[in-house]
């Protein structure tokens, strides 16, 4: 099966479970929604986020449905294979750059040179 038709699936399955009409979805258009659950069209990482918060279930949910119907693997399965993933690439260093992007707002790293941003903390490299 397609990503793009388990993903309609997925959308008509929780859209009718919650009873949420097309027009409920105020920030979509219908005819956009139409395409989606026909299995006619994508959706932009913004829009996924959208249609989420409507349907009442995470972006990573709505995914993981998605992808547990499209490959044939439950649920369950699929995030223990994110887990392991996730282990793995924190087992290797991380993924470069991405805790930097974490930090928190307001501190500018290029100022403060003597901070250093690890494992989500802020830390003084001259303590």
């Amino acid at each position: 099966m397609s990503l793009k038709s388990s993903f309609a699936i997925v959308l008509r399955a929780l859209r009718s479970q919650r009873k949420i009409t097309q027009r409920d979805f105020g920030d979509t258009s219908r005819t956009f929604l139409s395409k989606l659950e026909g299995g006619k069209s994508s959706l932009t990482l913004d829009k996924l986020k959208q249609v989420s918060r409507r349907l009442g279930v995470s972006s990573l949910t709505l995914l993981t449905l998605t992808l547990s119907l499209e490959s044939g693997k439950s649920s369950a399965e699929l995030i223990e294979q994110l887990r392991l993933e996730i282990e793995n690439l924190d087992g290797d260093g991380g993924v470069p750059g991405l805790e930097e992007l974490r930090r928190p707002s307001g501190i500018d790293l290029a100022q403060n040179p003597h901070l250093t941003f690890v494992g989500g903390q802020t830390h003084d490299i001259n303590r």
